[in-house]
């Protein structure tokens, strides 16, 4: 099993008789959303160590941001980190796009 995606789970690598999971992550923005809630829960709540990750667009962001936090701090880093993407792209979509005209002007 490779260490990376699991980093710092509890400290340890998943006990003997604990399962670990492999994910696949779709993509689409609303679903990217969606699974970083689930990614969330699952980072929390500890019972299954994430094993490896497979991903697709918005999901392929969700993976690379949890397994960022994972290297750098475990579980709660990958919390973390996931929390401050999805927020910046929140606040990125209420801000007014420039029009071409005034793109064109600058």
């Amino acid at each position: 099993m490779d260490d990376t995606m699991t980093g710092d789970q509890g400290g340890a690598l998943p006990r003997a008789n604990q399962k670990s999971v492999n994910l696949a992550l779709q993509g689409g923005g609303a679903h990217g959303a969606f699974a970083w809630g689930v990614l969330d829960k699952l980072l929390e709540d500890g019972r299954l160590p994430i094993d490896a990750m497979s991903a697709t667009s918005a999901g392929a962001m969700n993976a690379v941001v949890a397994a960022y936090g994972l290297s750098i701090s475990g579980p709660d880093g990958a919390r973390e980190k996931l929390q401050e993407f999805w927020r910046h792209i929140s606040s990125a979509g209420s801000r007014p796009l420039a029009s071409v005209g005034d793109m064109a002007a600058r």
